[in-house]
């Protein structure tokens, strides 16, 4: 899906469709938390309920940017296919 950062005051906002909120069994009104990986230019928006549950230590990231920079570019090339 495909959503645009819009202005809300002095803020920026992305809106959420309706099936991303029904698959995520969320509501409004509800905390989300929002992690930023820039390495990827990607962000991961998760229940705060879920925090807990989803919650992958320091360990695991420091594995991931190691092996995601040791294949860089077959994951390039991969990506590409």
């Amino acid at each position: 899906m495909r959503q645009k950062i819009i202005k809300v005051g002095n803020s920026a906002a992305v809106t959420l469709p309706a099936s991303f909120i029904r698959e995520g069994n969320l509501k409004i009104g509800d905390e989300v938390l929002v992690e930023t990986m820039p390495r990827y230019q990607a962000a991961l928006i998760k229940p705060k309920k879920a925090d807990k549950i989803l919650r992958l230590s320091p360990e695991f990231f420091s594995w991931l940017d190691r092996i995601s920079r040791e294949y860089e570019e077959v994951i390039k090339e991969l990506a590409n296919r």
